[in-house]
């Protein structure tokens, strides 16, 4: 019985725990039996977002977050219309050599919420599937991660999208991620410029669960009438609830 329990973690000891996101798509990567995972973001326009996900049997999370912009400065705040949630359920762990699997359903988006095009900057990927392998090289851990989602994001221009990105870590001090967004629904003005979206994070460690991200979204430029790229930066951490 050790020895099939053993078998059983030996990914998670050789590879670590998965990130929960690239850089704002999901990984394969599932919170732990009974911790709860908080974060917290700012974003362009005086922009803050903050959520709270909980991980259940090692193999379901679910999640809420809410934001609003312009908190600093003059004028009304600008909250979302709505709540966003997350449901995640791994299909199957990561082996030696396999990957992990995972599906869910997820309304959080990222960016500003554009009430009159009923939609996030960036899209929440509604109904998803994920796959994610990790690797111990250069000092610490590698991951490959890709997606395919459909959005319920505006009801005119709805659609399939194919995400792909990587983790490194060195150390489990610092690290870097790149994510690229096909999102073919923005490639058309005036939804976007065809590029989809390019972005990147610069990651420091600061235990098992607690973690900080500068990200840059959008490099190449998709969205129209801005500056590229955004700035944002995240901040996450992880308790042990039961």
């Amino acid at each position: 019985m050790k020895k099939v329990i053993f078998i059983a973690l030996l990914p998670i000891l050789l590879f670590g725990i998965q990130p929960q996101r690239i850089v704002h798509c999901p990984t394969a990567g599932i919170a732990d039996d009974g911790k709860l995972l908080f974060f917290a973001s700012a974003f362009p326009g005086d922009g803050l977002r903050c959520g709270a996900t909980l991980g259940l049997w090692n193999r379901l999370q679910a999640g809420l977050s809410y934001g609003a912009t312009n908190i600093v400065g003059n004028g009304s705040v600008k909250v979302d219309k709505y709540p966003g949630f997350e449901i995640r359920f791994r299909i199957r762990h990561e082996g030696i050599s396999t990957p992990a699997v995972a599906v869910g359903v997820e309304t959080i988006g990222f960016g500003k919420y554009l009430s009159d095009r009923k939609r996030y900057e960036h899209k929440s990927r509604g109904a998803f599937i994920v796959t994610s392998k990790n690797w111990r090289v250069l000092w610490g851990n590698f991951g490959a991660h890709i997606g395919i989602n459909y959005s319920f994001e505006e009801n005119f221009n709805r659609g399939f999208s194919t995400y792909i990105g990587i983790d490194k870590d060195f150390r489990d001090a610092f690290g870097f991620k790149l994510e690229y967004d096909l999102a073919p629904s923005d490639w058309k003005k005036p939804y976007g410029n065809g590029y989809g979206y390019l972005s990147a994070a610069i990651c420091a460690y600061f235990g098992e669960s607690s973690y900080a991200t500068f990200n840059f979204f959008d490099i190449l430029g998709n969205t129209t009438g801005k500056v590229p790229p955004s700035r944002e930066f995240f901040v996450y951490f992880g308790k042990k609830i039961f």
